[in-house]
């Protein structure tokens, strides 16, 4: 029960620290003026830094937060609150791959893949060892999960070397764990796993997007529909890795329009 509890712990840290956060301060608008205000100072520190070093591709991402968090600013004028939450958001993520370019940092988006990697690890290493009688596995799997949760914190905090180091850690760990109770899976096994986990979400946000008025919702619904189509096909195919690849677009497709209802039935 505690693994249990504790792996919870570690998947909503991330969700509370980036996902939440979004659609709670498009609802308040002085909680949405700060994230602009975060947003602002993580762009002047960027700006700051490609001052001192030129780099092309921190240029790039540095003028697409600027010319993001303009709109951000416009729409929070205009009292557009959900949409200046996600373009100051959106800016934030780029200012953020800026910085770290320019430090010779991991890229956001790269270590957000590595923690949801290791997330669908510890799924199934949870449901695999919940009858293995090896201590060493089960504490191994409970460090793991910890591991995990500080990952999510990390990432949260704009930490990402920190959290790319430790869901790492954390994954070798679950591996391991596997190994001990002779409860590895194959690959095929592996694409299995993540279509069904893809396929409930998707079944569970239909029932909540099906009664929104959102269009947008309802769209980003639909190409994580059509993107699961396509990672079934390849998987069919023998395709794995593909396949893999497409479901995970479409889960986040899917929490993207999950978020978005969210948002509006807080309203």
């Amino acid at each position: 029960m505690s693994i249990r509890i504790r792996a919870s712990q570690a998947i909503l840290a991330l969700v509370l620290g980036l996902l939440v956060s979004g659609p709670a301060r498009a609802q308040d608008p002085q909680r949405l003026q700060d994230a602009i205000d975060v947003t602002d100072r993580r762009i002047q520190q960027a700006q700051e830094l490609l001052a001192g070093a030129p780099n092309l591709a921190a240029q790039a991402e540095v003028d697409q937060a600027v010319a993001l968090q303009s709109l951000a600013k416009q729409a929070f004028v205009q009292a557009r609150y959900a949409a200046a939450a996600r373009a100051t958001f959106d800016a934030r993520l780029h200012a953020d791959r800026a910085i770290a370019i320019l430090r010779g940092l991991p890229d956001p988006n790269r270590v957000r893949d590595q923690l949801e990697r290791t997330r669908e690890i510890l799924d199934r290493a949870r449901d695999r060892l919940a009858h293995c009688d090896v201590a060493a596995a089960r504490e191994m799997l409970r460090i793991a999960i910890d591991m995990q949760g500080r990952a999510e914190i990390s990432f949260s905090e704009t930490r990402y070397l920190a959290a790319l180091q430790l869901t790492m850690s954390a994954r070798e760990r679950a591996l391991r764990a596997l190994q001990l109770c002779n409860a590895g899976e194959s690959l095929d096994e592996t694409v299995a796993s993540a279509l069904q986990r893809t396929d409930d979400l998707l079944a569970r946000v239909h029932e909540q997007v099906d009664a929104s008025e959102l269009e947008r919702a309802r769209q980003l619904l639909a190409n994580a529909d059509n993107q699961q189509a396509r990672a079934k096909t390849e998987a069919q195919a023998g395709h794995a890795r593909v396949a893999l690849r497409l479901t995970r677009m479409a889960r986040d497709q899917a929490m993207r329009a999950e978020r978005l209802t969210t948002g509006q039935a807080r309203r």
